[in-house]
């Protein structure tokens, strides 16, 4: 008969998308199968990047993006942690999970006095699912963020800065994400002297390619938007992101238009090459930046370029020192720094993290 020949499968129904999202909080239990020696062999060097369809048949796809993490590759590279003068990082172990962090510069710039302190402990439970970081410093500013995961979807992020003698300094974030099989949701709730509000969705189309958006309503002059699109194509190697962004001039009332692509290459496990090109409108006004990161087992070095006239360089070993060099030939300004790091005391037998 007909009705016999359905399977158990065909009997249960389908689960919307809304009870996905819920039922994401609670545990699921999940049976554990042995994986054949041949699907768990590696495939080489280089392990494929998202949208990449040379891995394990069995491994499940990387989760979908965040739209602010859409060019996470580029910014990796780009953003530099550089410095001037003299820089000592301090790490204390209180406890198995919680860490007291030290932070001295002298000969700086970045103060008018010439030097900053901070102090602040970490904590971090061992799955990693609660992350907790402050900071206070000599000169009245206090930072800290909190993320909290929530079942296997949900996400609760936390972030507060104030400063004592600085009031136009104050900001407090709070934002709630979720990242499913297929799409990502995030919203955002801020104050930074006026309240800012925002949303952003992303859908994966095809498993190299994502599409998303997000949209900031800010409390100035009424109600002021601020939108942007964008799309994120990852294939092996390769990562390619583009974002239109549309910007009101407060002064003027007018919109300002931008668009932003990336483009990187990981060429080696430890090499990485990138560039982005800026375009505005209507100011007509363009600009291109080139990136390299190379990456050591505990070292770092990166590299910028840009048509602006400015060159800056990172070269860190997180278990000695560091140097950082940035000129900007446009305005004759030269920064160069050393860094120290000062870390515990290992246990016999235990490698350095």
């Amino acid at each position: 008969m007909a009705m016999a020949g359905r399977t158990d499968a065909d009997r249960r129904p389908r689960r919307s998308r809304l009870g996905g999202m819920l039922k994401s909080f609670f545990p699921r239990v999940v049976r554990a199968e042995e994986v054949p020696r041949e699907a768990s062999a590696p495939m080489g060097d280089l392990p494929p990047m998202e949208g990449s369809s040379l891995g394990d048949p069995a491994k499940p796809p990387e989760p979908p993006s965040q739209f602010e993490l859409f060019s996470r590759e580029w910014q990796q590279i780009s953003q530099q942690d550089n410095w001037d003068g003299f820089r000592i990082e301090a790490q204390n172990k209180v406890t198995g999970h919680l860490q007291a962090a030290h932070s001295l510069f002298l000969g700086t710039q970045l103060r008018e006095c010439g030097y900053i302190y901070q102090f602040g402990p970490a904590f971090q439970t061992e799955n990693g699912r609660t992350v907790m970081v402050a900071r206070a410093g000599l000169d009245g500013s206090v930072n800290s963020r909190a993320t909290q995961k929530l079942g296997s979807s949900w996400e609760v992020k936390g972030s507060s800065n104030s400063h004592l003698k600085d009031p136009q300094r104050n900001m407090h974030e709070g934002s709630l994400e979720y990242t499913g099989s297929e799409m990502t949701m995030a919203a955002k709730l801020a104050f930074q002297g006026a309240w800012l509000m925002g949303g952003s969705f992303t859908q994966r189309i095809v498993p190299s390619l994502q599409l998303g958006g997000d949209l900031t309503l800010v409390g100035v002059n009424g109600v002021t938007s601020i939108g942007q699109i964008g799309l994120r194509w990852a294939q092996n190697r390769d990562v390619f992101t583009a974002a239109l962004s549309r910007t009101p001039d407060p002064r003027t009332g007018s919109q300002s238009h931008e668009c932003r692509l990336q483009y990187v290459r990981k060429i080696s496990d430890r090499l990485s090459l990138g560039s982005e090109l800026k375009l505005s409108h209507p100011d007509r006004e363009s600009g291109l930046q080139l990136a390299y990161e190379y990456t050591f087992r505990q070292a770092r070095i990166q590299g910028l370029l840009d048509t602006d006239g400015k060159v800056s360089c990172s070269v860190q070993d997180f278990t000695g020192f560091g140097f950082s060099g940035m000129i900007d030939y446009m305005r004759g300004d030269y920064k160069f720094g050393v860094m120290m790091h000062v870390l515990p005391q290992q246990e016999p037998g235990q490698q350095p993290a």
